[in-house]
């Protein structure tokens, strides 16, 4: 996959790390063909365009910060098929997870700003997920390294944890026992 390089995107902007990347799209291979995407805090979409060619089928990506969505939009790396899709809006990820859903998704990535990562952020992660979810969605949660992260929500399963220095990716599933 081609580098994306977004120019002027927000300091605040963290992209998934190369190594986080290459881990996540590997365990999340035997998921990915025919996948349904959700992207929460897209950023520069390095999550989406990878599981993208791996063959996910769509992407929705959520990235509120206009001239990062606006570049997001208008990039598609070249080794991705066109018939699978991605959309990007340009919508704080709130405000979009307040509306009823008209998809469900078979995996949501959500790598919200660290600086605002708490129990409160963590906590409404998981309530506002829900009615995005079918039964087995992997949500896939990033998340500062020096904080801990519950497995004690209602309907999720963590199966996994990975530590990339600054920053953990943990698995749920949705639904399953």
């Amino acid at each position: 996959m081609r580098k994306n390089s977004l120019k002027a995107a927000p300091s605040s902007l963290r992209p998934i790390g190369a190594r986080a990347l290459k881990s996540a799209i590997d365990t999340l291979r035997p998921h990915l063909q025919g996948a349904s995407i959700l992207d929460l805090f897209a950023g520069q979409g390095r999550f989406s365009y990878a599981a993208l060619w791996e063959g996910a089928k769509s992407s929705v990506m959520i990235e509120k910060h206009k001239d990062t969505a606006r570049r997001l939009s208008a990039l598609r790396p070249k080794k991705i098929p066109l018939e699978r899709t991605h959309q990007v809006i340009c919508q704080d990820v709130w405000t979009f997870l307040e509306k009823p859903p008209t998809d469900l998704y078979d995996i949501i990535f959500v790598d919200p700003p660290f600086e605002d990562w708490n129990l409160e952020l963590e906590k409404n992660i998981f309530k506002s997920v829900v009615p995005f979810c079918r039964v087995g969605t992997i949500l896939l949660v990033k998340y500062p390294s020096q904080m801990l992260i519950s497995n004690d929500y209602p309907g999720f399963r963590l199966w996994k944890l990975n530590q990339f220095g600054e920053a953990t990716l943990a698995y749920f599933s949705y639904g399953e026992a």
